[in-house]
């Protein structure tokens, strides 16, 4: 019994020995070594951080326009011109703008080509009548009547398709004096077609006439970019 009880008498000095000399210190070393390591940022903190710096960032320069392809600066616009029938003459064109100190960028699409001036006859009764109008037309010098196929309830005649709307006049004019009313429409067919896209600021003008291929009419406009 005295010999137990001796024992938990030493144990009890040796753990408050342990207590006073080791314990303490290791844990002012843990106090230590945690002082070294960096505090932990919330996310928050961290996405606002960022924010301020996107905001201190200079505005960009220019942007790029989807689908045309030309850069703009903050005061420009886009404008397509067009449209171009022939690669050829959108790649002129576009060489022009170029050397006037522009940046084109060419689109392809489908839509319709404007073929010219169609000068006709419309809602003639019946085919026999057609055939007698085709003939009178014939004999007094518009040899390039036809009648159009496909006529059911009318007939229609042909009196030519042309780029000039002053030679679609001047027909127009000889089947009226045989007292023929023929009517003048726009002519198109499907096809592809080749548009330039450039950057214009406020007071820039463009001279479409100069962009026109020699000895064509491609009836060229200008509209905002899609």
């Amino acid at each position: 019994m005295r010999n137990l009880f001796l024992s938990l008498v030493l144990a009890n000095l040796g753990y408050a020995a342990w207590s006073a000399w080791f314990r303490q210190p290791a844990a002012e070393a843990l106090a230590d070594r945690d002082a070294g390591v960096p505090g932990l940022t919330l996310v928050a903190e961290l996405e606002e951080a960022a924010m301020r710096a996107v905001q201190a960032l200079p505005p960009a320069s220019g942007f790029s326009v989807p689908g045309g392809g030309v850069v703009l600066s903050a005061t420009q616009r886009c404008v397509s011109i067009g449209p171009f029938e022939e690669l050829a003459q959108a790649a002129a064109a576009g060489a022009a703008l170029r050397s006037s100190g522009m940046a084109p960028s060419q689109r392809v699409v489908e839509g319709d080509i404007w073929v010219g001036y169609w000068v006709h006859l419309t809602e003639i009764p019946t085919r026999s009548a057609a055939e007698q109008m085709l003939e009178r037309l014939r004999d007094n010098g518009i040899s390039d009547a036809y009648i159009v196929p496909g006529g059911e309830q009318s007939q229609t005649i042909s009196l030519g398709v042309f780029s000039e709307i002053s030679r679609a006049a001047n027909v127009r004019e000889q089947a009226r004096s045989l007292g023929y009313p023929p009517a003048v429409t726009d002519r198109s067919r499907r096809g592809t077609l080749y548009w330039i896209d450039i950057g214009l600021g406020p007071g820039d003008l463009l001279d479409l006439e100069s962009l026109q291929a020699p000895g064509r009419i491609n009836r060229l406009e200008q509209r905002p970019c899609p």
